[in-house]
């Protein structure tokens, strides 16, 4: 931890305190301590990630790659769900990478929008961007879409909890299929979630449709980053750069966020976890 948080920049230091405290708004609301999610945190770590890194180091692969394998596993059990889901929560916080990606985020693509954007966030989760973006006083309409009623709600929880839930719609809808929603966007969010595909070049060239000529996405994806529901393996940056101009994008801006304690050069040559976080942009 002491490795992870020395390393920040102070910009960076900036955005984890606000995201502790949002942490801690949402454990408190939810549990009346943030014991359960810092001992859910540690399972996660002890017992999750350690599991999913072992195979992959002794398999070079993700131990699960069709989706149906992630639900009969994870997605079915609301015991794992829910440490889960509590250790994703804290992984903002304490993981380099993950922190980083969120000043990314907030600093560098927010401002690269129009004024009075309108913005969609596939898979939003936590909420976390999707707070960010209904705190930015240029954001226009905002959007989040899921394809489970159960991650909807969840999200919504955590909205009202912070309080922006009604700058926020949120809506149960597959993203390979919204016909009413062609060149709509301004902005689209697809943050680790194309690694929970079985296809993320399919999903890819299905959102870029939604946006209008000219409009941005946000892809965030990791390399080498073992989870039980990782499916999509990608090994090196350049794989999600090739996804997104396969799918008709061009690259505006592209950067990488090794894992704590490691430099970009000891990721690639190791095959550590990398979030790999890419600007792109439909061609008008």
């Amino acid at each position: 931890m002491a490795t992870s948080l020395g390393n920040r920049s102070l910009e960076v230091m900036r955005d984890t305190e606000a995201s502790s405290q949002l942490v801690t708004k949402i454990a408190l609301h939810h549990f009346g301590t943030i014991d359960k999610i810092c001992h859910d945190y540690r399972y996660f770590c002890e017992n999750m990630i350690l599991e999913a890194e072992l195979f992959f180091r002794r398999n070079g692969r993700y131990e699960r790659s069709k989706f149906s394998e992630a639900v009969r596993d994870v997605y079915s059990k609301p015991d794992v769900m829910e440490k889960y889901m509590n250790g994703l929560l804290l992984s903002g916080v304490f993981w380099h990478n993950h922190a980083c990606a969120l000043t990314f985020y907030r600093s560098q693509y927010l401002p690269m929008l129009p004024e009075g954007y309108r913005h969609l966030e596939v898979g939003p989760g936590h909420g976390a961007l999707l707070y960010l973006t209904a705190t930015d006083s240029r954001s226009g309409s905002i959007v989040g879409w899921d394809v489970s009623e159960g991650a909807i709600a969840a999200t919504r929880r955590t909205l009202e909890v912070i309080g922006v839930s009604d700058e926020v719609e949120l809506v149960r809808q597959d993203m390979f299929d919204a016909p009413d929603q062609r060149d709509s966007f301004d902005s689209i969010v697809v943050s680790e979630l194309l690694e929970h595909l079985e296809d993320p070049l399919k999903a890819l060239r299905s959102l870029i449709r939604y946006l209008k000529p000219g409009g941005r996405i946000l892809v965030n994806m990791p390399a080498n980053s073992p989870a039980p529901d990782h499916l999509y393996l990608i090994d090196k940056p350049s794989e999600m750069i090739d996804l997104m101009t396969s799918a008709g994008f061009e690259i505006e801006k592209n950067e990488l966020f090794p894992m704590t304690g490691y430099g970009l050069e000891r990721c690639l040559k190791d095959r550590l976890t990398i979030n790999c976080v890419a600007v792109g942009r439909r061609p008008r």
